[in-house]
């Protein structure tokens, strides 16, 4: 199994981060690919919806994602599942209950050694590839702030921060240093 991580340095009014991903309104997660049979990287980034529901062959299930290796013709298939995580400042204090339930959710899943400042936001069931690079210039996140106010935003192509001013504060909000990376649990 593997999961997406993610961690950035947020602005003091920022309580937590995480995807916007619902029915409604579903991420669009874009991923570098390498098969695992041949080792051959994927020419492109592909995009995967949790919600979507395709096919795999031979009536072997669904997944949220299936192609065939350009180079070996090995099945391959990835099922997105969203955890209960989501990126929390650790110095505001009414987080402290979630970030204990997200230490015990990871002692399950085998990830201990991942540390408290990142967040697992994905799980990702990769049959016949691997997903080595999350992009996430493709997908919205949403900054709640202290105030409770929600702030949409999406990072631009190659950058890992993200700036804005909250209006009704009267004060600035920032994400900086944001970094992803996928990396194996049990």
């Amino acid at each position: 199994m593997l999961y997406l991580t993610g961690v950035a340095t947020l602005s003091e009014n920022i309580k937590r981060l995480f995807p916007k991903d619902t029915e409604e309104s579903p991420a669009e997660y874009t991923f570098r690919l390498v098969c695992t049979s041949c080792r051959e990287e994927h020419d492109a980034p592909v995009r995967i919806n949790r919600f979507e529901s395709h096919d795999m062959n031979g009536g072997r299930g669904n997944a949220s994602f299936v192609m065939r290796c350009k180079f070996c013709g090995n099945d391959c298939s990835i099922n997105l599942t969203r955890t209960a995580e989501d990126l929390y400042n650790l110095d505001e204090e009414s987080n402290a209950e979630a970030i204990e339930q997200a230490k015990k959710d990871r002692k399950k899943k085998g990830l201990r050694s991942v540390p408290v400042e990142k967040a697992v936001l994905l799980e990702l069931d990769c049959r016949g590839c691997e997903a080595t690079k999350f992009e996430p210039a493709d997908t919205t996140f949403v900054a709640e702030l202290t105030s409770k106010k929600q702030m949409d935003f999406q990072f631009e192509d190659g950058e890992n921060e993200w700036y804005d001013y909250d209006e009704d504060a009267e004060e600035e909000v920032s994400v900086v240093d944001m970094t992803f990376e996928v990396i194996k649990g049990k």
